[in-house]
């Protein structure tokens, strides 16, 4: 498909790339023009932490070829609510994978293993970089940090409870603020 500037967009398929625990890679892409939550050019990118996708790379090359990596170190990577606010994420196209690409950390491990997903995450990065000259500059992921992820993210999962008609009634003398960025490592 193709955007209205007529340039080809990444080929998107149907997914679920928002199922399960809440994950940089819930079908949403951070852009110079604001979040989007959602929508068929950003069904097949995910966000990966930087430092971490890096770490691994290094561990693929490595002398032991990545066999040592583990299903611990790839929810790191697909799910870095550990790192702190400042923490880089940035996007990945996972579209050269199979259709039917799990959305999950834990399904991705269970289906290629751990070696297979951080393979995988490593081209889809290659790719990322390929391809996202097919964005239009306003439209094109671009990287975040932890902390405006998990905003977002908290965000949504308000949204979605509100639409499913889950939202929970808070007791009168509760009351919600929002966290502030935290420097520290959470724990």
């Amino acid at each position: 498909s193709s955007d209205l500037s007529g340039q080809e967009r990444p080929p998107a398929a149907t997914s679920n790339w928002g199922a399960g625990r809440a994950q940089a890679s819930a079908n949403m892409a951070n852009t110079a023009g604001g979040f989007v939550p959602d929508g068929k050019a950003y069904e097949k990118i995910l966000y990966v932490s930087k430092d971490r996708l890096e770490e691994l790379k290094k561990k693929l090359n490595g002398k032991k070829k990545g066999e040592d990596i583990t299903d611990k170190d790839v929810e790191g990577l697909l799910f870095p609510d550990d790192l702190d606010d400042e923490s880089q994420l940035v996007p990945v196209d996972v579209s050269g994978e199979d259709k039917d690409f799990p959305s999950t950390h834990e399904e991705i491990v269970a289906k290629v293993g751990a070696k297979g997903a951080v393979e995988a995450m490593v081209k889809a990065a290659a790719l990322f970089e390929k391809n996202k000259s097919k964005f239009k500059d306003d439209e094109r992921p671009i990287a975040m940090s932890v902390g405006e992820w998990m905003s977002f993210m908290g965000m949504e999962e308000g949204i979605g409870a509100e639409e499913n008609g889950e939202e929970e009634d808070l007791e009168d003398d509760e009351v919600v603020e929002p966290s502030p960025k935290k420097k520290a490592k959470r724990s």
